[in-house]
């Protein structure tokens, strides 16, 4: 069960919970095997939102080579600034590892 609650993200073990039919924490391992699965997949999602934030990043930098800060800005739906601010992690990023 543990295997199949970090494979859906944690999807099951929501809608386990929130059924909140009385025992649905024991496939878990009891409260304390939620806590440390449910753990788990924060853990799991913050890398995921970690990697997709450099990936953009990578990707507005980019652009910003091609287009002004205010096309991007326009296409994303951001303002310039943010636009100024997502390229800017990119390229701190790649300086960071040269």
């Amino acid at each position: 069960m543990a295997a199949m609650a970090l494979a859906d993200s944690g999807e099951m073990l929501a809608r386990r919970m929130e059924s909140g039919g009385p025992g649905w924490e024991q496939d878990f391992g009891g409260m304390l095997g939620v806590a440390l699965l449910a753990g788990e997949v924060s853990a799991q999602a913050a890398f995921r939102v970690s990697q997709a934030s450099k990936v953009r990043s990578a990707a507005v930098n980019a652009l910003l080579e091609d287009f002004s800060a205010v096309f991007v800005a326009s296409q994303l739906g951001i303002s310039r600034q943010k636009v100024y601010e997502i390229g800017r992690t990119a390229s701190t990023t790649r300086r960071g590892r040269r």
